[in-house]
């Protein structure tokens, strides 16, 4: 057991971490892939201050991971800031341009974020030991990596809906509302593609995983679909029976709530057959980090076996190929692929090609969920 002990910080902006009664890591203890100057990164994070991580991960989704790495590396204190996924960014900005102490890493999930990031040179291009046994997917520029691949779900409402429309694939929606528009209008939803860049990202993959048919489906799905801004509130409102059903939902608000008393017997959920979008959470340690050796132990252990295993006992989704489910409560990717096929997931992920047409895909989604900018 771990005996947890308060570091202090401050509610509702920054979480605590937990300090651990078992030894530090030692040198010996590092993999055989690790290069041996590793352990100089390891003493020269003695003398930095806190690490500090901006980012848009919940409080319970880092729990594990802080546990760990704290049982690792006690010495290091260890602040985030939950600030939403383009703040974490424009507040890096604002800060570093003063030299204002500021993220040494920054965890969010908003491909249009690090995109801005890269092209202002503020990613320390750091080359993880543990970099070989990820995907190459997982990360796409020099210093930019992948926490998790969480995965974007169909709920549904059982009471409401009869067993056979239980949705479970794209053409499934589409079929809903083709032969029950009139019964389901505005009874169906999914995140906003105009409210920010998370929402936005996932919409455009499905169109290019989509192509020519994706013009329609939006189309006709659009026309019976209310969407809201936020996986809680779609979560919530599907159980109240506002919604029906809800589309492109994070499974990450969705698997934890399905323990709760009671709501598995009203919300189904199931992975999208024919398209399940998997978002790329980022991690990169940034150019003005004041404490980098510090970011630099924090980014290998969430990249590491052990790491991914404590990024799954948080309710997000491991990748490594190396995680069994035996080894997390939730979802792996693995595991996603296993069910739906390799071929069948969509990865959202850093298409610099979204960036340049913003304004012209997001006219069109907004035409065909009848919205007005």
């Amino acid at each position: 057991m771990f005996l947890k002990k308060l570091l202090g910080c401050t509610i509702g902006i920054a979480m605590c971490a937990f300090l651990a009664d078992r030894p530090a890591l030692a040198a010996e203890d590092l993999p055989d892939s690790y290069p041996e100057s590793y352990g100089e990164i390891i003493e020269a994070s003695r003398a930095e201050g806190k690490l500090l991580i901006y980012g848009n991960i919940a409080e319970y989704n880092w729990r594990y991971i802080l546990e760990g790495f704290q049982a690792r590396y006690p010495w290091i204190k260890v602040e985030i800031a939950d600030l939403g996924p383009s703040t974490s960014f424009e507040r890096y900005y604002s800060e570093s341009s003063v030299g204002k102490h500021t993220a040494d890493l920054i965890a969010s999930g908003a491909p249009d974020g690090w995109h801005r990031l890269f092209q202002k040179e503020g990613v320390l291009p750091y080359q993880s030991p543990e970099a070989p046994a990820l995907p190459e997917w997982s990360r796409p520029q020099p210093g930019l990596y992948t926490i998790s691949t969480d995965p974007m779900i169909i709920v549904y409402n059982k009471l409401l809906m009869p067993k056979d429309q239980w949705p479970d694939s794209l053409d499934d929606l589409e079929e809903l509302a083709e032969e029950h528009g009139g019964e389901y209008r505005n009874k169906l939803t999914t995140y906003n593609a105009a409210s920010h860049s998370f929402a936005y990202d996932i919409h455009w993959a499905i169109s290019k995983h989509m192509g020519d048919d994706a013009g329609e489906f939006f189309e006709t799905v659009g026309s019976v679909t209310r969407p809201e801004s936020g996986g809680s509130t779609m979560v919530e409102k599907v159980t109240s029976g506002e919604y029906v059903a809800g589309y492109f939902v994070s499974g990450i608000t969705v698997f934890p709530r399905m323990d709760q008393t009671g709501r598995s017997k009203i919300m189904g959920w199931s992975l999208i057959k024919d398209g399940t979008p998997v978002f790329h959470r980022g991690i990169g340690i940034t150019a003005a980090a004041s404490s980098p050796n510090s970011a630099k132990l924090m980014l290998d252990y969430i990249l590491s076996h052990e790491g991914q295993i404590a990024v799954g006992k948080g309710g997000l989704t491991p990748y490594r190929p190396d995680v069994t489910q035996q080894e997390v409560p939730y979802y792996s990717y693995s595991r996603i692929a296993d069910e739906i096929g390799e071929e069948n997931i969509v990865h959202v992920d850093y298409d610099p090609e979204s960036y340049g047409q913003y304004d012209a895909f997001l006219a069109r989604w907004q035409k065909a969920f009848r919205l007005k900018d």
